[in-house]
Formats: C-alpha cells, sequence, structure tokens
C-alpha cells in the first residue's frame, strides 16, 4: 500500500495498521478480488492483476509487489484463500460455508544422505503456520514416494505443518539434512486434489520469466569471451586469445545451463565450472606428485602453533558459501589466511602466510583454517570448479574418528599429513570425535592449466563479480 489509505469493497476508507500493514478488512477485500479475477483468467499474471486493480478506485494505492506475493501464496497455498474468512457465492446466490483444511501424517525414508530429499519449502511461515511446498524435485526421494505412492502424494502447495517435530523453517531443514527418517505432518485443503483452476500455476509468466533469463545468462557469458580474448592478447602476445579454447568451452556450457556430470567406479562428479582434459581424474591424488606438499608438512607444527594462538570466536566465520550450502553445519567456520587475492591479517599469520608464499611448484587460490566440532558432519557435496584442486593439513584432531570421503573413497586425517583431492567429487566428512579438528585448507590451480587459461579464468571470476571493467 502506498497511499497511506485504500477503499474497502463497500467504498469505506480503511486505515492501513501499524507499520503500513494493510486492515483485516482491507486484506478480506484485496483477497476476494483477487479470487474474482483468477476465476475469470486463471493464468493471470501479477502484472496484468496488478494492472486491472489500478484502474480500480478502490485497489489504486496497492503496490506490485503486494499482488505478486499475494498470488504466489494463492498457488503455491491454497489455504490462503481461507485464512481470513473469505466466502465464495454458491449456485443458490447464498455465501458457502469454507472447508477447513486437514491434515494428515506420513513418513518417507531414504537410504543414506547422499539421497536427497527433494523438496523445496517456503521459508516464509503461512497464515495457519507451516511451510509450503514450493518444489518437488525430479529424482528425489519425495518423487520415488509420490509415484509408489499416488494417494498420499506430496505436491506443491501442500504445506508441511512439523517435520519429526520440527515446526520452524530451520528445524525442518536441519531434518532434512542430518535424519534418514522424516516424519511428516501436512496440511492442505480439503478434497485437494489438483490445484483448483482458479489457483493453477502461471505458467506463461513463469515461462516468459525463465527464457528472459536464459538469455540474459547466454549475453553474458557470450560477451565475456571475447573480452578475455582481447586482455590475454595484450598480456601474453598475438595468438595467445587462440589458446583458451577449453575457457570458450566452458563458459558456452554455463551459457546453455549445461553442468558436467560423471558417475563411475571412482564415485560422484559434478562441475557446472569445468574444464576438459585436466588430469588425473581421482578423488584423492598421489601428495608426490607434488613436491610442495613435503615442504608444507615440514612446517606443520609452526602452523600449528599460529593456529592455538587464534582460537577466539570471534576470529572465526562461516565463510563465503555456508549460508547458501545446506552441506555445512552451522558451526563449520573458517579463519582466512589467504581470500581474494588478499593475505588476511599477515601480523597474526605470519608464519602460516610466508610458509605458502615460499612453496615451489603451487599457484595459491584461497588458504584457510577450518574448525569442524565435535560430533558433527558435513554432507555430500561438491565444490563446482575442476580447475581448483584442495589440500588439507590436519593440524589438530583425534586420529581414527575424523575422515573425509571423496566420491568412492574414505581416508582419516592424521596430524602433520597433507591430503590432496579433487572436491569435485561428492564429499563428505565427519568428526566422531569429542574435541573440534583442525587443518589448513590450501585450494589451488590445477597445474594442467595453462598461463593463458589460468589468467583467463582469474581475470573472469572478477569480471563477472564486478570489480573489473573490459577494455579494448
Amino acid at each position: 500500500w502506498l497511499g497511506g489509505q485504500a477503499m474497502a469493497a463497500g467504498g469505506a476508507v480503511v486505515e492501513e495498521g501499524v507499520g503500513g500493514a494493510m486492515t483485516m478488512e482491507g486484506e478480506q477485500a484485496l483477497l476476494q478480488r483477487l479470487q474474482e479475477l483468477l476465476a475469470q483468467t486463471p493464468y493471470l499474471g501479477y502484472r496484468a492483476a496488478h494492472a486491472s486493480l489500478q484502474a480500480e478506485e478502490t485497489f489504486k494505492g496497492v503496490g506490485l509487489k503486494r499482488i505478486q506475493k499475494l498470488l504466489r501464496e494463492f498457488r503455491e497455498s491454497p489455504e490462503v484463500a481461507t485464512s481470513v474468512g473469505a466466502r465464495s457465492e454458491a449456485p443458490d446466490g447464498g455465501a458457502e460455508e469454507v472447508v477447513a483444511p486437514v491434515e494428515s501424517e506420513l513418513t518417507i525414508t531414504r537410504p543414506d544422505t547422499s539421497s536427497k530429499f527433494g523438496m523445496l519449502i517456503d521459508s516464509g511461515t503461512g497464515a495457519r503456520g507451516g511451510h509450503a511446498v514450493t518444489e518437488v524435485r525430479p529424482g528425489g526421494v519425495v518423487e520415488a514416494w509420490n509415484n509408489q505412492t499416488p494417494e498420499q502424494a506430496i505436491r506443491k502447495g501442500d504445506v508441511l505443518v512439523c517435520i519429526n517435530g520440527e515446526t520452524t523453517f530451520d528445524g525442518m531443514m536441519a531434518q532434512f539434512r542430518e535424519k534418514l527418517e522424516a516424519h511428516i505432518r501436512i496440511r492442505r485443503a480439503a478434497g485437494q486434489g489438483a490445484e483448483k483452476p482458479a489457483l493453477v500455476e502461471d505458467h506463461l509468466e513463469a515461462a516468459k520469466e525463465k527464457a528472459a533469463w536464459e538469455s540474459r545468462r547466454a549475453r553474458v557469458t557470450a560477451a565475456l569471451i571475447p573480452g578475455l580474448k582481447q586482455i590475454v592478447e595484450k598480456e601474453f602476445g598475438g595468438g595467445a586469445g587462440e589458446r583458451i579454447g577449453r575457457v570458450e568451452a566452458m563458459y558456452q556450457r554455463i551459457g546453455r545451463n549445461e553442468v558436467f556430470e560423471s558417475d563411475d567406479a571412482s564415485g560422484k562428479r559434478y562441475a557446472p565450472g569445468f574444464i576438459e582434459d585436466l588430469t588425473p581424474v581421482l578423488p584423492f591424488h598421489r601428495t608426490q606428485d607434488y613436491p610442495w606438499c613435503a615442504e608444507l608438512r615440514c612446517e606443520w607444527k609452526a602452523i600449528r602453533e599460529e593456529l592455538r594462538n587464534s582460537l577466539d570466536d570471534f576470529l572465526w566465520t562461516p565463510g563465503a558459501y555456508a549460508a547458501s550450502n545446506e552441506a555445512y553445519g552451522k558451526d563449520w567456520k573458517i579463519m582466512a589466511v589467504l581470500s581474494k587475492d588478499t593475505w588476511q591479517d599477515e601480523a597474526r599469520f605470519k608464519v602460516t602466510s610466508n610458509v605458502i608464499k615460499n612453496l615451489k611448484g603451487i599457484k595459491p587460490f584461497e588458504a584457510f583454517f577450518a574448525r569442524m566440532p565435535a560430533h558433527t558432519n558435513i554432507m555430500p557435496h561438491s565444490d563446482n570448479l575442476s580447475y581448483i584442486l584442495t589440500s588439507h593439513l590436519a593440524l589438530e584432531l583425534e586420529e581414527g574418528a575424523c575422515s573425509i570421503r571423496v566420491g568412492n573413497e574414505e581416508k582419516y586425517w592424521k596430524e602433520g599429513e597433507v591430503l590432496v583431492l579433487d572436491t569435485t567429487y561428492v564429499h563428505s566428512t565427519k568428526n566422531e570425535s569429542s574435541r573440534p579438528r583442525y587443518v589448513l585448507v590450501l585450494r589451488f590451480w590445477h597445474p594442467g592449466l595453462t598461463e593463458e587459461e589460468r589468467r583467463a579464468i582469474h581475470l573472469s571470476h572478477a569480471i563477472l563479480a564486478g570489480g573489473v571493467e573490459m577494455r579494448g
């Protein structure tokens, strides 16, 4: 609402509530009018609905975002239409009583945590509580359940009241991440099968928005390569731009929304950022092939001592991706040493920084200490980039109780030992001990890249992040 007040359907002025919120009368009038519009045009988009309402004096103060939100709630949770006491007209002209939603319970199990439930839920709480299902993803455990038990199928728009007794969004998500069995209480409109005609998915507008996004992504990636070639030519000389063909192919795939995936005896790989023909293709690489691992190992006690002097909680952060990657536990924290091409707090990490700077035969990409609390695990996930490898120097842990599984191979950390791994393989970790596990994580550019390729990818990161302007 933009005008501070609005007219109710009967013509009376309805004041906004505290903080700009709509009054109950105004909410009921708007919901009733939206129901009428959707009954007339089931596939009505939110812009068209807003335009129709703007033409009416009663609703001309309603904002576009408000209409978009209400339509989304209608389509994702049909119970919203009845939550404010709305009534529909019966065939005889009288008021038809609203039928209350019904609740049911079911239990879904999965064989292991690498098998995803494949169900997305709205983080916002519905009008009657609970969280609406926004998507059931293909290939997930829930889709398999739906196929096997269609009479109890979970559908978009159903509302999850609780999962294993948890009612909050964070609590439900934790159950999805950590448990093999999900006992689910579901609420849906009484007698609901397929969605009601007035509440069908807005396929036309959604398709348009998806096409627009795909077009934007394709344009961005198409414009990126010529700029990279120009810069590489200037820095490496004539013909250098033609030597980044593998980088060009990667961004062409990204523009087409293609992701590299494989599954063989070594395990599953998943890499949106994939450079072809980088070898070896193994979950764990031989440390003998990286002489700098021996140099790093020689300094492990000095690095551990520096770590021990920096255990204050305020120094540790969730990391750049933890908020968006459900695989990481909420208490998994890092302390950056090298981040975004900048050495962090070199006075505090003088030893560690100097050791990494003096390693021969490695091009560091990122370095940080990682803390994994006692009795926790990190769920299976990929780090997405085949051109970045990862090494772990184990610093402090209980040996025999802390392990990492990469692909189909599992190894236990040993203090002072180095592991080198390809994190495009789906990997997971566990700490079954009663104390935290600390490792130094050193991510580095794959040695199979040429200088031109590494420079082109490095530039592309900066360009896509908005930090570099391409000039001819």
